[in-house]
């Protein structure tokens, strides 16, 4: 939910500072690529952000729309007093998002346990918010049906809410009446495809409560006939440890922004050429959720089936929302004029969740123009 707007806008920003035609003032660029490496430089930290940060990555946002729209207005820069306002605005958030990095415990208090993963609580995390029921129903019918394994798709992208809307689903009565307690596997920090191997494996092992130290010894300290595992090939025996751990378990597996497939991690289905496919017990009606910003990617791992896209509102939905959000702040029909309302569902860049949860927030930096001539 938050952590899905923060990662948008962390990305929406990166992708603002790569472009090469910005051209912003002298004074500008320095900041802005500085916060763009802080970002880069510490992505186990900010992969995704923490929700506290989310304001600062709103006004960064907010104060980088305001340099481009400005960047022509002045021969001088310097005498340009929007461009001081902006350089001094910057300034601050640069140093307040150093100083959370610095001064956070999060790392440290992670669920993960052997790469970054597991940043998103599993269950009793979902918002309460009127969005997604379709989406929520459509793969709750799928996680209820006897049809045995099942693996499902969600495919949009950054910001779109896609973890959110699995976060709902996990907290369905009808889901946590028929499934385990997830496995939350977050993938966001494997960018390569080569990344793709063995240490998923690892993670969710080491999820069921397996010695994470031990996961990378041999696999003697781990079973009682060494003997029988030490002909196979190098870590194909964490492979059959995961299988015989899901064994005659109704299993529910997250894995939660998947950037590539390869040979090895690729269509869930298919356990004869798919090695991480093998690891999944078949037989006892298992299921997997995946998410991704890559349609491809998502059809490849659920074999073309169940997939779920979800896609920026319109600007006329999204108008609608926020008057509701705003409404259901306690506003007043004075207070929410047309001008705001269309102002805000610009700032929003088609995402529900951004209008439902900093719709407040970005009023708030919308000049009062009431008492102007």
């Amino acid at each position: 939910m938050a952590s899905d707007i923060a990662e948008m806008l962390k990305q929406n920003f990166l992708e603002c500072v790569r472009d090469s035609e910005l051209n912003l003032a002298s004074t500008i660029t320095p900041l802005l690529t500085d916060i763009a490496n802080e970002f880069t430089n510490n992505k186990v930290f900010w992969s995704p952000p923490p929700v506290k940060s989310l304001s600062y990555l709103y006004q960064l946002d907010h104060t980088l729309a305001e340099c481009r729209a400005n960047k022509r207005t002045f021969l001088f820069s310097r005498l340009d007093p929007v461009e001081r306002s902006n350089e001094k605005t910057l300034t601050d958030i640069k140093q307040k998002l150093i100083e959370m990095r610095g001064n956070s415990t999060e790392n440290a208090n992670s669920t993960s346990i052997l790469f970054t993963s597991s940043m998103y609580p599993t269950r009793k995390d979902a918002p309460n918010i009127t969005v997604f029921e379709k989406e929520i129903e459509k793969i709750v019918t799928w996680l209820e049906s006897n049809d045995g394994f099942k693996a499902i798709g969600v495919h949009g992208m950054c910001g779109t809410g896609k973890t959110t809307l699995v976060k709902m689903v996990l907290d369905d009565p009808r889901v946590r009446n028929k499934y385990e307690e997830p496995l939350w596997v977050c993938l966001y920090d494997l960018t390569s495809s080569d990344e793709m191997d063995i240490k998923i494996v690892k993670e969710m092992l080491a999820q069921l409560g397996d010695d994470p130290d031990l996961l990378t010894e041999q696999p003697d300290l781990l079973t009682e006939e060494p003997d029988q595992l030490t002909a196979e090939p190098k870590d194909d025996w964490l492979v059959d440890r995961l299988h015989e751990k899901l064994k005659g378990r109704t299993y529910l597996i997250v894995l939660d922004g998947v950037w590539h497939c390869n040979e090895w991690f690729n269509n869930l289905y298919d356990n004869n050429t798919v090695r991480f496919s093998q690891a999944l017990p078949k037989d006892e009606g298992g299921a997997v959720i995946v998410t991704s910003r890559q349609k491809e990617v998502t059809t490849k791992l659920v074999n073309g089936e169940k997939l779920i896209h979800l896609e920026p509102w319109d600007d006329e939905k999204m108008k609608e929302f926020v008057k509701r959000c705003l409404e259901q702040q306690g506003k007043s029909s004075s207070e929410i004029t047309q001008e705001k309302i269309d102002s805000i569902a610009y700032h929003c860049h088609g995402l529900p969740l951004v209008a439902e949860f900093l719709s407040g927030w970005i009023e708030k930096q919308i000049p009062d123009k009431s008492g102007s001539d």
